[in-house]
């Protein structure tokens, strides 16, 4: 078990701080309070706990209780809020850009535009709340056993207020006959070109491509090792940009994989039909929930006292 700097408020025990040298010291030259966003599941790596847990998180009762009343966490999950907010609005207006411009090279544009927006965001966000801004994101953190359910649910909660927010200021904005026309920025599908079966299928494999992805450069600990804050959320940007880009154009009258509920949700807001977002938000669900099997057969996240290899 990491020491704990007294100056410091308490964390939550899958909140660590790193293990202080041999002389006692933190390590730091200027140390500096606790960073909020030091949990297993931010995208900010160096703000990590290098301290695993010693044993699984679903036998771990403070991963399902402690933090509920945590000021620092309910402050995250206003932040989250903002940031998913801007993520949302600034994406609708994007849409609307595109569709304006009329160019036949929308996927390209897509493409380019989601990975510049999430990479800059997720840097602006990462250091102050581990930087979600994505329902599907926080969700399968919590599963993974790399989110704790307190922050968890405050999190989504702030997540869907702030994707609320945003929809219904892209209508204001738009108006609601150029709210309609646009299709509320995106999350649409022509029933005479794809079924919504068929929607729902793409939604759930292209979820869970972007969560290995996702994982796999930046949510893993041990990934982000390899990879480092610099590199991580441009990474996961760039992931983003080409799934979205492989579904652009995959079908007529079809968005693609959205991979990202609380945009659905304010999109849907924005046009004033909230038809079809069963799809946006079970696709990603389940997609959470088969990565996060995935994660508990293939433990990453904890030290075994009998198998420290794990």
């Amino acid at each position: 078990m990491a020491l704990r700097n007294e100056t410091h408020p308490p964390l939550h025990p899958h909140e660590r701080r790193p293990e202080p040298l041999a002389d006692g010291s933190s390590g730091e030259k200027n140390p500096r309070p606790a960073n909020i966003a030091v949990f297993d599941g931010s995208f900010a790596p160096s703000a990590r706990p290098t301290v695993s847990a010693d044993k699984p998180w679903y036998n771990d009762r403070d991963y399902f209780v402690k933090g509920w009343t945590s000021r620092q966490i309910w402050k995250a999950a206003f932040v989250e809020s903002v940031g998913t907010f801007g993520v949302v609005y600034i994406s609708g207006q994007i849409s609307a850009t595109l569709m304006n411009y009329g160019t036949v090279q929308i996927g390209a544009y897509i493409a380019i535009s989601t990975i510049v927006l999430l990479s800059v965001f997720i840097y602006a966000t990462a250091a102050g709340t581990g930087g979600h801004m994505n329902p599907m994101i926080t969700f399968s953190a919590v599963l993974s056993g790399f989110c704790p359910l307190p922050r968890g649910v405050l999190y989504l909660g702030g997540q869907v207020a702030g994707s609320a927010v945003a929809g219904g200021l892209l209508m204001a904005t738009w108006g609601g006959e150029r709210a309609i026309r646009y299709r509320g920025g995106g999350c649409f599908y022509d029933p005479s070109q794809l079924s919504s079966g068929q929607a729902f299928l793409n939604e759930i494999v292209c979820s869970f491509i972007l969560l290995y992805l996702a994982y796999g450069v930046g949510l893993d600990p041990r990934q982000a090792m390899l990879f480092g804050p610099k590199t991580g959320p441009l990474l996961v940007g760039a992931s983003v940009g080409l799934i979205a880009f492989a579904n652009s154009g995959a079908v007529p009258g079809y968005a693609g994989a959205q991979m990202h509920p609380g945009r659905c949700f304010a999109f849907g807001i924005a046009r004033q039909d909230m038809d079809g977002q069963w799809i946006w938000w079970f696709g990603p669900a389940i997609a959470a929930v088969l990565l996060a099997i995935m994660y508990n057969l293939i433990p990453p996240h904890f030290a075994s006292k009998g198998n420290q290899e794990l």
